[in-house]
């Protein structure tokens, strides 16, 4: 389970709909999304944890991050 923002949920689970569902419930739609493992494209998956890790991490620090994308 990664947490995204809903607007990036939308995202994933558009492109690879067989890799990414949102959480069912209330979680899901604030941005909870399941991945399958077995389903995912590596290169997807890693995307989806930067974009997690990076909602989550100090501001300063993500932006940090994100330069070097």
């Amino acid at each position: 389970m990664v947490k995204l923002t809903p607007e990036q949920q939308k995202e994933f689970v558009g492109a690879e709909p067989a890799a990414f569902e949102p959480v069912k419930g209330g979680w899901g739609r604030k941005g909870a999304t399941t991945v399958f493992l077995k389903s995912v494209k590596r290169s997807s998956l890693q995307a989806a944890l930067a974009a997690a890790w990076c909602n989550r991490a100090p501001r300063a620090l993500a932006r940090e991050f994100e330069s070097r994308l």
